[in-house]
């Protein structure tokens, strides 16, 4: 049988972190947190998580720092991260605002995998974390 994948969400909003991790646990997942970037980092370091969900504006440490210091470090460069932030929002007119765009390519850029924006319905937090799963397992079995 395998292992439950693991997943730390890095993220200060406490009702955020709990109804992620309560839709996440329900559907078979471990999932560790963090309320600030410093500390997610340290127990991405020590926890070695199967995908991260994170946030950018948090204190100590925001998420583009963090992202930067998980993909330059060869032990954590390679676990997945999903950015998840009200940032990159699309308006009621369905169109990206140019603020919104640069967030989520600076994400893109310091390598994360995805980018979700807040608020997330728990079937498209689902879909992003199992498929980013599914594609990890593809690029392993290479």
């Amino acid at each position: 049988m395998e292992a439950k994948k693991r997943i730390l969400i890095i993220d200060d909003n406490r009702a955020l972190v709990l109804a992620a991790e309560r839709v996440l646990q329900k559907n078979g997942f471990d999932v560790l947190t963090a309320s600030d970037g410093l500390k997610g980092l340290e127990k991405a370091r020590t926890e070695k998580p199967d995908l991260i969900l994170l946030d950018i504006n948090m204190p100590v440490m925001d998420g583009y720092e963090v992202c930067h210091k998980l993909k330059s470090d060869p032990d954590m460069a390679r676990i997945p991260v999903i950015i998840l932030s009200a940032k990159g929002e699309i308006d009621e007119k369905k169109t990206a605002s140019a603020v919104g765009l640069k967030e989520v390519y600076t994400a893109y850029d310091l390598g994360a995998n995805n980018f979700l924006t807040k608020p997330v319905a728990a079937d498209d937090l689902l879909d992003a974390v199992r498929n980013e799963f599914a594609f990890s397992s593809l690029l392993s079995e290479k």
